[in-house]
């Protein structure tokens, strides 16, 4: 590392209501005179009205503030989405950044005590280890106070010389990141930038602020499928291993003005209490620090759970890493705001009103709230963190090497000792792919060098093992676990209170890999493995086949269609079962005579590919007979994109992208142009409400461009589409377009249910599934289906009865022209109002026949009949047992596929990511 020259130190006077973090007893502190405030690189105050930085001018300031600054180093340890560097700048004493190696080595070791080998060792860790504090700024990237805040914080580190400050530097280690989504950075500031001075100043922007997740970017961290959460994972566990995990976040401004630690309940069981004792005494010292600063509005043990896992902040503490997070009432961006007393109000969990409570013991009593202010209130919080982690370096050092050391002990003293993983899976590349996920986040994966047994099953070699008795145990248990959600009601007998976000997640569930809990000790022997991949097998000797087939039960063999298709082979459909193979096995064949389609060319193609990508294709050395099959071109597939930024059209993205099925993104006034039938075989709709489809955001809202949604005129031009041959994918809410305005016979039967009768967030919930149907090739005959506020249909002559009170005068069902539903006034938010037509008359019987003549429905997937839930949490599940879940819709010479859930729910589920893609294909089967 180079060498810097020690700062000259000059005496400044500070002032309190402009620095934030000075001490109301010392308001005079030394500061290096030599160190570049983050104005003189980016040209205004930190938190100015009307300013925000961008990403290039914080990258600037950090780069010259390392090399100004002996005690900061600054690292490169990444790129985002999209490009942009990914940063982490460590902070601490100048002795202590000339020996960054020493540090990580000791962190490594309280991460994981197996490391410490030598006598007296253990002690000179303990000793020796510095408070290493990791602080994650600006992962939602229109909660622009942490970005901007970072470059303050840094440099009141860098440039302070009080006591206080080299208290911090002498006993923390700071990994500051300034932005965990530097796309986004630059999106909102340019987003800001354009619409500074009109009526939609500070408002949100149209697209998300993440390529693929958006807001959804804080549900990823054990997915990991984002390159952000990956860059910041490996830092995590595998670099760094912090002792405490500082997410830096804003919230709405109509209530608190800062929530600090301790959380609401429930707590999951796989998180220590010792993490949740350590929660309440960071808390307490922030929001003490806080109140001793005059800044009122702090509340705590309300709104946020410790229950979910998926978090920036709840990840970590399953892998012995105390999580805080703190959020900030935000502004319009960077624009302030006003706000009146009376204007401000409760309503959360734990905060019932806005009045003085146990844990809101003073309410900001209303006024200007600038973009500056959420920032000071992070300045104070980091810094009283800081003050707490130097001051207490031996506790929370000792309390993180005792929370490893317990992981590897309750590993082997009490059951499950292990998860095993066989080879052979329905979908090995989700198995394998399932397996890479977790030793990413730091679980260690073994594999079986010979055959064993495990409570009393024979196990061959290769089978993957996951010993419990390791550092990151709680982690391990998370993800394999059921959960078992606590059924919690506002009151006794109330309504269902929601969980902050899902009430479970099961991996193997999610993913249908088969996964064995071990409760009993076993012996076997294993090697640790460096990587989970495909195993390579040898090419086959002899001459090309006539051609392969796959039974498509895995995804990736998906992938491999798509590319082979995009090649130009010939693909087909097995409509007969031949010898062992299932119809809707797919087949590709090369053309003799054809070198760039032949069948040697198809045999080396499918054998790179299939190893790649751990798909299944089976030589056939001569092709089924031409009438067993059907013939299926390339699908010309559209992916509806609105301007309401959709996250889960981000997520559809991602994963048809991930499968390699081509797409086009289309907007409101290309629907609504028409002739969508000469240019898409398949139209997806992803999970919208349909006054968001229809309506979008209102003008009042954004800019006209991106105002309205498809309208009147899009919903006729969808409706020609599917009459045309077309094929119209709807998912969860979005199959409102087909049940309430082209009234299809398909009814949601929870539609109204109050939440004292039916509740489910975010659940895994047992399904049954038709694999004779297309929807349904390459399934078993039962899955694991996430359900979050989904749907649940009755069909055919039970679906044209009115649920509700008739109506006499009202139309039903399905005239060729859609009625417009009724929403709010043009200048009100049509998004939060109901879309729904009005209630239809009684139809007769005959007019029932003719309905369901005219649109056959056919159910592909059910609820289970009796066990309904695998994971998580559902109150009423007699209202979903045996009901559709996954049903097709004949609609003129066209389809439309009503999936009732999201198969493809933040790119985690890969159980199901089947349906969309049978759905696809079914669209170009001739």
């Amino acid at each position: 590392m180079a060498q810097r020259t020690p700062g000259v130190l000059v005496t400044t006077v500070l002032v309190l209501a402009a620095a934030g973090c000075a001490s109301p007893a010392s308001a005079v502190a030394q500061v290096r005179a030599d160190v570049p405030t983050p104005a003189s690189i980016i040209g205004h105050e930190v938190g100015a009205d009307y300013e925000l930085a961008r990403w290039e001018k914080i990258v600037e300031y950090f780069d010259k503030l390392a090399a100004a600054s002996d005690r900061v180093n600054v690292r490169r340890i990444g790129e985002s989405t999209e490009g942009n560097p990914f940063l982490v700048c460590e902070i601490s004493s100048a002795e202590t950044i000339a020996n960054l190696d020493k540090y990580k080595a000791l962190q490594a070791r309280l991460a994981d005590p197996r490391l410490i080998t030598e006598a007296g060792e253990r002690e000179r860790v303990l000793r020796e280890a510095k408070t290493t504090i990791l602080v994650s700024c600006g992962l939602h990237s229109s909660e622009v106070a942490a970005s901007q805040m970072s470059m303050e914080l840094a440099y009141k580190l860098a440039s302070g010389d009080d006591e206080r400050t080299r208290e911090i530097l002498d006993n923390c280690i700071i990994l500051l990141i300034p932005s965990a989504n530097p796309d986004g950075n630059n999106k909102v500031e340019q987003w800001y930038q354009r619409t500074l001075g009109t009526p939609y100043e500070g408002s949100r922007m149209p697209w998300l602020y993440q390529k693929y997740g958006g807001h959804d970017n804080n549900r990823d961290w054990y997915m990991l499928n984002l390159k952000e959460t990956r860059i910041l994972t490996n830092l995590l566990y595998y670099e760094w291993h912090p002792t405490i995990l500082h997410d830096v976040h804003q919230m709405g401004n109509r209530g608190a003005r800062f929530f600090v630690p301790p959380f609401f309940d429930p707590i999951n069981p796989n998180v220590d209490p010792l993490i949740h004792q350590s929660l309440l005494i960071i808390g307490g010292h922030m929001a003490t620090t806080l109140q001793e600063r005059g800044k009122t509005g702090v509340i705590f043990k309300a709104i946020y759970d410790n229950w979910w896992a998926g978090g920036n902040r709840t990840t970590p503490y399953r892998h012995n890493i105390v999580g805080i997070l703190t959020e900030a009432a935000g502004t319009k961006l960077a624009s302030p705001i006003f706000q009146e007393y009376r204007e401000l109000r409760g309503g959360s969990r734990g905060f019932p009103e806005y009045a003085p409570a146990v844990n809101f013991p003073e309410p900001w009593p209303g006024g200007w709230w600038r973009p500056r202010d959420p920032i000071e209130y992070q300045l104070i919080a980091n810094e009283a963190l800081f003050t707490l982690g130097a001051r207490y370096r031996d506790r929370f050092v000792r309390n993180h090497l005792a929370l490893s050391e317990k992981a590897l002990r309750l590993g082997k003293e009490e059951p499950p000792y292990a998860w095993l993983v066989p080879v052979e899976q329905r979908d090995p590349g989700a198995a394998l792919h399932m397996l890479e996920t977790l030793r990413l986040s730091g679980i260690e994966i073994h594999a079986a060098i010979e055959p064993f047994t495990a409570d009393g099953v024979a196990y061959p070699a290769n089978t993957y093992v996951l010993l419990a008795s390791q550092p990151y145990r709680n982690h391990l248990k998370d993800m394999m676990e059921r959960q078992e959600y606590p059924e919690r009601r506002s009151y006794p007998g109330g309504p269902a209170e929601s969980p902050y976000d899902v009430a479970g997640w099961t991996l193997p569930l999610q993913m249908g890999v088969t996964a064995v809990e071990v409760v009993l000790p076993f012996e076997a022997k294993l090697r640790k493995l460096d990587n989970v991949r495909p195993m390579p097998s040898p090419p086959r000797p002899g001459p090309a086949p006539a051609g392969y087939i796959t039974r498509r039960t895995g995804n990736n063999d998906y992938a491999v269609i798509n590319a082979l298709m995009k090649q130009g082979f010939d693909v087909s459909v097995l409509t007969k079962e031949h010898e062992s193979y299932p119809v809707g096995s797919v087949i590709i064949a090369g053309r003799a005579g054809n070198a760039d389609r032949s069948p040697e060319k198809l045999m080396r193609e499918i054998q790179r590919r299939s190893i790649a990508r751990n798909a299944r294709f089976d030589a056939l050395p001569e092709l089924p007979d031409q009438s067993n099959r059907r013939e299926m071109s390339p699908p010309r597939t559209a992916l509806y994109r609105p301007w309401t930024s959709s996250m889960d059209e981000g997520w559809t993205r991602f994963v048809l992208e991930k499968f390699a099925f081509p797409y086009a993104s289309v907007h409101n006034g290309e629907i609504r142009a028409g002739n969508l039938r000469d240019r898409f075989d398949c139209i997806i709709i992803p999970d919208l409400s349909l006054s968001s489809i229809l309506e979008g955001r209102s003008s009042n809202s954004t800019p006209p461009p991106y105002a309205g949604g498809i309208g009147d005129d899009g919903a006729m031009q969808l409706e020609r589409f599917v009459e045309a041959g077309g094929t119209l994918v709807l998912m969860d809410s979005a199959t409102e377009l087909a049940t309430d305005l082209f009234r299809v016979p398909v009814r949601n039967v929870l539609d109204g249910l109050p939440r004292d009768q039916f509740f489910c967030p975010g659940s895994i919930l047992r399904i049954r599934v038709d694999n004779t149907h297309p929807l349904g090739y390459g399934f078993d005959d039962e899955a694991a289906a996430y359900f979050t506020h989904s749907k649940a249909f009755v069909l055919g002559q039970e679906a044209l009865k009115p649920a509700g009170p008739e109506r006499s005068g009202e139309e039903m069902a399905g005239e060729q022209t859609p009625r417009r539903p009724r929403t709010a006034a043009r200048g009100g938010s049509a998004a939060a109002t109901s879309a729904r037509p009005p209630a239809p008359r009684k139809l007769t019987d005959e007019e029932i026949k003719a309905r369901l003549a005219k649109h056959p429905v056919k159910s592909v997937a059910t609820y289970s009949d009796n066990i309904v839930l695998l994971s998580g949490w559902i109150l009423g599940d007699d209202h979903v047992r045996s009901r559709t879940a996954i049903a097709e819709v004949e609609y003129g010479d066209g389809r439309i596929v009503l999936l009732g859930f999201r198969v493809q729910h933040r790119g985690q589920p890969w159980g199901t990511f089947k349906f969309l893609f049978n759905a696809i294909y079914r669209s170009t089967l001739k």
